[in-house]
């Protein structure tokens, strides 16, 4: 499944299938928005519109605190 139709999908089911693509395939989230092709300012922004962060530490996306 490719993320490029992201924003018209369920947002948890982008949400699972981005964080197994970061942690299962992807070192980073710019390997993630590079191989997929995605606005990466978009795609944070995206997430950060349903409550998520971008976690460097663990590689993935998590709730806002």
């Amino acid at each position: 499944m490719s993320l490029e139709n992201y924003r018209s999908s369920d947002f948890f089911i982008t949400l699972s299938r981005t964080n197994t693509m970061l942690r299962d395939e992807c070192s980073s989230l710019d390997d993630l928005i590079r191989k997929e092709d995605l606005d990466r300012d978009d795609f944070i922004s995206y997430f950060r519109e349903n409550g998520y962060e971008y976690d460097e530490a663990t590689n993935s996306f998590k709730p806002k605190d």
